[in-house]
């Protein structure tokens, strides 16, 4: 994947999230190459690790995993251009129907021409919480939010929260639960809580529901 301005976080570094639908496919990709031909898996869980300095744009990333436990979990890595491990992933992931063909990963409309994540992802703040609403260029071949690209927006919301209250450290790892899908045209409210707040370490909480309903419940951690 080529990185861009689009992938420009909240603090204008690359965030981490640029990368979660990335991540996403390589590792839901390994879980299903581990299961019989025609057998789709969609993520219940994932954990980005940052080891390394993400790469600016113009700059590639690229992403390799590998099934560990048949259909349910698998490990990975993304580099950057030179071969250098930049972060180490994983998902837990279940059986579900296939879709009805599928032509790629999720490419939103206007990446090109986005000024960072939150544009490229129509993140908009009300009062204290976020909303997103699910685009179809947002979605799966199933037609829920992409496991991804619901990362990517938990990672921004944090990362801005972050910043408005005048923390300038680096997102370090991101672990995200799915509950529920989220289908496309449903507005999706993110809500983040620092649940620690230091000078070297912070750790946030970013809950997205849909119409009252808890669907995704991340943990963001920024350190140095």
């Amino acid at each position: 994947m080529t990185l861009g301005r689009w992938a420009t976080g909240p603090d204008r570094r690359t965030a981490v999230g640029a990368v979660g639908v990335l991540a996403d496919e390589v590792l839901g990709y390994a879980l299903m190459a581990s299961l019989p031909q025609g057998a789709w898996s969609i993520s219940t869980e994932i954990w980005l690790d940052v080891v390394g300095a993400l790469p600016g744009a113009g700059d590639t990333v690229a992403a390799h995993a590998t099934p560990v436990q048949a259909g349910s979990y698998a490990a990975g890595e993304l580099r950057d251009g030179a071969g250098r491990p930049i972060v180490l992933c994983r998902q837990r992931g279940r059986f579900t129907t296939p879709p009805d063909g599928y032509d790629g990963p999720v490419v939103p409309a206007g990446i090109r021409s986005a000024r960072g994540m939150e544009e490229l992802l129509g993140l908009r703040a009300e009062g204290d919480v976020h909303v997103m609403e699910t685009r179809p260029d947002l979605a799966n071949p199933n037609g829920v939010l992409h496991g991804g690209v619901s990362l990517a927006a938990s990672e921004v919301v944090a990362t801005r929260t972050r910043v408005d209250l005048g923390c300038e450290l680096p997102t370090s790892s991101v672990h995200i639960v799915h509950t529920r899908g989220v289908p496309v045209g449903a507005p999706v409210v993110f809500r983040c809580e620092a649940r620690h707040a230091g000078r070297s370490l912070w750790v946030s909480e970013v809950v997205g529901t849909v119409a009252g309903k808890v669907c995704t419940v991340a943990t963001v951690t920024a350190q140095e």
